[in-house]
């Protein structure tokens, strides 16, 4: 992941979420990077939802 702001709000999101590190770890593949993120602003909604 190139925008290392966005990249940092990722972070962020998969630590609040609890999530494994291997998702972070995955933000540095262009391909999985990607679909980490859509994962990402899924969960975030189903968060909001249930909060």
């Amino acid at each position: 992941m190139a925008d290392q702001i966005h990249k940092a709000a990722m972070i962020r999101s998969i630590e609040n979420l609890q999530l494994p590190t291997s998702f972070i770890q995955a933000l540095d593949d262009a391909k999985q990077a990607a679909m980490v993120v859509e994962t990402l602003h899924c969960l975030e909604k189903l968060n909001e939802q249930w909060n």
